[in-house]
């Protein structure tokens, strides 16, 4: 069985997401809090950043998974080809489509036999359609599930997770291979702060087993992950033997940690030594490294959408120091974070990323 869950799953329109539990949301709340004061505090007193590389990349979904965003789910082709020529006025050139799948929340995003029981909605055709027509290369996020975080002592339960990315990396290939440049593995995980050898050894076994059948069947294929980054003090050499561990024998191509300056898993007074440790798992194990920008600032988890888009300001030291060591910078979600529908703070974020193109590109 997994580990005890801290979320539920609520109804929102015709969809569903993954909400936080009623007994953390004053905890995340706080510490959502604490984290914001820490990184307004480092723009007081440090001169502004001025970012050197654009971020030229960014998740996309059909819904995002814990929150409502801009649903995409009834879009068109026209209507997907409308966003990434907004996206392309950022600079992007990659979108990566964050999961094909979601187990959790028993939704599919393609036509797939293996998970012909959860609800359709067939998305992914017409975001590689119109990604061709704008001009943008695009990852596949495949199977999803939350197995990352609740990694239980259960081998019926690890296999079973297996057995679920290969069904859906064939699937995917059968469909639209050839109209992609590479796999995402969906499911995140981070460093939490004590080894524990259990996880890290399971989470080898799949990385290991999903990449090494990935690169055997379609060996061109480029595999992207896209790990939490989380702060502690005293603790760095210890998450880099901890991601030796489950990196060991993984064919990965390329790590773009999330910086989780936005979600308070570090802050900017810590984010250029959290960059030096992923350099180093990265260069020790000769795989890419990009930069995963968030571009929201949590603020509460009892709403249904818990973020709003950050201040550039901060955005603009994240991207400055991300690109003293990293080879490309991406982000989550560009779609929702300068949409109006995000509030007032989306067109200024907007306007930050179209001149940050202009002057950087």
């Amino acid at each position: 069985m997994a580990a005890k869950k801290n979320w539920k799953i609520i109804n929102v329109d015709d969809f569903v997401i993954f909400k936080a539990s009623d007994d953390i949301i004053e905890e995340a709340n706080a510490r959502y809090a604490e984290a914001n004061e820490i990184n307004r505090k480092f723009m007081e007193t440090h001169a502004p950043a001025v970012p050197a590389m654009p971020i030229t990349g960014t998740f996309i979904c059909a819904q995002p998974p814990n929150y409502r965003g801009v649903p995409m789910l009834h879009a068109s082709v026209e209507d997907w080809a409308e966003k990434f020529r907004l996206l392309k006025s950022f600079g992007v050139d990659t979108v990566i489509y964050q999961a094909a799948v979601w187990n959790e929340l028993e939704t599919v995003y393609y036509p797939s036999k293996r998970f012909a029981s959860y609800r359709l909605f067939d998305s992914i055709g017409k975001v590689l359609t119109a990604a061709e027509q704008v001009g943008l290369q695009v990852f596949l996020g495949a199977y999803g599930s939350v197995s990352g975080w609740c990694m239980g002592k259960d081998p019926a339960y690890v296999e079973q997770e297996k057995q679920n990315h290969f069904a859906v990396q064939d699937e995917l290939f059968e469909l639209y291979g050839g109209q992609f440049k590479g796999i995402y593995f969906a499911p995140e995980t981070a460093y939490r702060g004590e080894r524990d050898l259990y996880t890290e050894k399971t989470l080898n076994s799949i990385y290991r087993d999903f990449c090494g059948r990935l690169k055997k069947l379609h060996p061109g294929c480029e595999i992207l992950m896209s790990p939490a980054t989380k702060y502690y003090q005293g603790k760095l050499d210890e998450m880099i033997e901890s991601w030796d561990t489950i990196l060991e024998g993984v064919q990965l191509d390329i790590m773009a940690p999330q910086d989780s300056i936005g979600c308070c898993g570090s802050t900017l007074d810590h984010q250029v030594e959290m960059f030096k440790v992923w350099r180093r798992i990265c260069d020790d194990r000769k795989i890419r490294f990009w930069s995963n920008v968030e571009l929201f600032e949590c603020r509460d988890c009892s709403q249904i959408n818990s973020a709003v888009p950050a201040d550039p300001r901060r955005v603009a030291h994240q991207m400055r120091n991300a690109a003293e060591v990293a080879e490309k910078l991406i982000s989550w979600e560009m779609v929702y974070f300068t949409d109006d529908s995000a509030g007032p703070r989306a067109k200024v974020l907007r306007d930050f990323l179209q001149q940050c193109n202009a002057r950087l590109r």
